[in-house]
């Protein structure tokens, strides 16, 4: 039997570090960071200085929200951490629920959500996509980030139907508050 992997959340804030590198010093799976610009830093740079300072544990954001960032510049972030930490970076992508929230907003539709997420995949793994009526491409000079595709896993965060729909057309998994659900497949 395969031991349960055990990640760990935290705030992006002054001392997230130290306990990533505590975190990664008690064999925890990942670690995950708040994408939630209104109460704290930025996620990205805060999991930038989480990568220079692990070596092993597995890094994130969960859970982005798409509306904050346009689908390139998400897709270059994360890029950008993978050629920081290669091979140790997952992304959660979801509705928004409370980092919208927190900006006064709903949460965005499952359709939105859905859109935003195959923008961010495909341009991960090399593709133009079209966003906003224009077409879009990663285009970095050789050697500014990772070659494409970029395979690190997407989760989507859901905990419905709807979500999980999303998921199996577009996740490599699912993130969800409520636990695990045994029915939910791959």
């Amino acid at each position: 039997m395969t031991p349960p992997e055990i990640s760990c959340a935290f705030p992006p804030g002054p001392d997230v570090v130290e306990h990533a590198r505590v975190a990664e010093e008690l064999g925890y799976e990942r670690v995950w960071l708040y994408d939630s610009p209104a109460l704290y830093p930025d996620v990205w740079v805060t999991l930038a200085q989480v990568a220079e300072h692990t070596e092993r544990v597995g890094l994130g954001p969960a859970v982005l929200v798409p509306g904050l960032r346009h689908p390139l510049t998400q897709a270059s972030a994360i890029a950008t951490l993978e050629a920081l930490a290669p091979g140790r970076v997952v992304v959660a992508i979801g509705t928004g629920f409370t980092g919208r929230m927190a900006l006064g907003q709903r949460a965005m539709p499952w359709a939105d959500t859905r859109t935003y997420i195959a923008q961010v995949r495909g341009l991960l793994e090399g593709e133009s996509m079209v966003i906003d009526g224009a077409i879009v491409k990663m285009i970095p000079p050789d050697g500014y980030l990772p070659q494409r595709p970029i395979s690190g896993p997407i989760l989507v965060a859901a905990n419905g139907p709807k979500g999980f729909a999303v998921a199996h057309e577009l996740g490599d998994g699912v993130m969800s508050v409520f636990g695990s659900y045994p029915e939910f497949e791959w």
